[in-house]
């Protein structure tokens, strides 16, 4: 074999692997933006349990208030 050759044969092969890399890239970036996209659904779904939560333990409070009233009047 010449040089040529295998200058050929290894540039070749350089280019195939570099092509997978991008591939690759590619592949872990779409997984990145939609693991990114599962992280800001699940804040949004996390905010709004936690309001929710804090409105049943406000109206938690009042009902215990009021029995306190309750309790105090007899």
């Amino acid at each position: 074999m010449d040089l040529f050759t295998v200058l050929e044969q290894k540039l070749e092969a350089f280019l195939n692997q570099f092509e997978s890399q991008k591939q690759a890239i590619a592949e872990l970036k779409k997984n990145l933006a939609a693991k990114e996209q599962a992280l800001k659904e699940a804040e949004v779904a996390l905010e709004k349990v936690t309001r929710e939560k804090e409105l049943v333990r406000q109206r938690i409070d009042k009902i215990l208030n009021r029995l306190k009233i309750l309790d105090l009047g007899e």
